[in-house]
């Protein structure tokens, strides 16, 4: 379970360092809900990745 809450924090946080870079006027409360959204997309993509394979 830590390491899943891990995995997550680690790509929360990069898509806020990647936002930060890319986006620098975007206010701090919309860049974590994108990178809230971007991240629960990823994490359901590969979920769903897993899935099929089994």
């Amino acid at each position: 379970m830590l390491q899943n809450k891990q995995i997550i924090m680690r790509t929360f946080n990069g898509y806020l360092d990647f936002l930060a870079e890319t986006q620098p006027t975007l206010p701090p409360e919309m860049a974590c809900q994108v990178a809230a959204t971007l991240t629960q997309a990823e994490l359901t993509l590969q979920l769903s990745e897993t899935s099929r394979k089994s």
